[in-house]
């Protein structure tokens, strides 16, 4: 298994990671484009790859709050693809997720996972996560 950083060629594959993930409607525009924002300045998506082909990956972001001394690291979207889970590739895409996230200066890393993914909450306890906060979301209409 090789891990390296997101490049545009791996959008469709990202793309069906993210339905995989339970998000059907990302569009491979929109896919390419979000993978061209990770190249920013605090982001990175990386990559799980074998036989070369992508079957995993992690966007990560570094950002700082108003009331925390040092960045924060966050996970937004981790994802093996099915077929591959339980197998160790996770684990490994996460550590490498890590340490890009220390590397950045970040000393507390924070992820969100659905409440129906139970499966995904034990393998984040299992590594050392603890769960120490509530998340609340307000959505907005955009244009269409």
């Amino acid at each position: 298994m090789k891990i390296r950083k997101a490049i545009i060629i791996d959008s469709s594959a990202i793309q069906i990671l993210l339905a995989q993930l339970g998000y059907p409607d990302i569009t491979l525009a929109d896919a390419e484009r979000n993978i061209a924002n990770h190249q920013k300045d605090g982001y990175m998506c990386l990559v799980a790859e074998m036989d070369n082909h992508v079957v995993g990956f992690i966007s990560l972001h570094c950002f700082d709050l108003l009331h925390w001394k040092e960045k924060i690291g966050r996970i937004s979207s981790f994802c093996i693809a099915d077929g591959y889970r339980s197998k160790g590739i996770g684990r490994e895409l996460l550590r490498a997720g890590e340490e890009w996230l220390a590397g950045n200066g970040c000393a507390k890393i924070e992820v969100t996972s659905n409440e129906r993914r139970t499966r995904a909450h034990q393998f984040y306890l299992n590594l050392g996560y603890v769960e120490d906060s509530r998340r609340f979301v307000k959505y907005r209409k955009t244009k269409e």
